[in-house]
């Protein structure tokens, strides 16, 4: 369950979905990245929300995920 101080990345990939959830947008940004690492040159496959505390913050976590898969996708 989200609480009212934590950020929450679900993702949707070819393989399920995953929630990850931290306390900072920092950390579920990164626990994020691992797992759309996995997914090397298939990263347009996976979906994902970001949901949290501050809009700000999920905005930047999103435009970072988004940087993120694109990255991979032409790597």
């Amino acid at each position: 369950m989200l609480n009212d101080r934590s950020f929450c990345v679900m993702l949707v990939t070819p393989d399920g979905r995953r929630a990850l959830r931290a306390s900072t947008e920092r950390e579920v940004a990164l626990m994020a990245e691992s797992v759309l690492r996995r997914f090397e040159r298939r990263t347009m496959a996976v979906g994902f929300s970001v949901a949290g505390p501050d809009k700000a913050a999920g905005a930047r976590i999103a435009f970072y995920l988004n940087d993120v898969a694109l990255e991979l996708e032409t790597a």
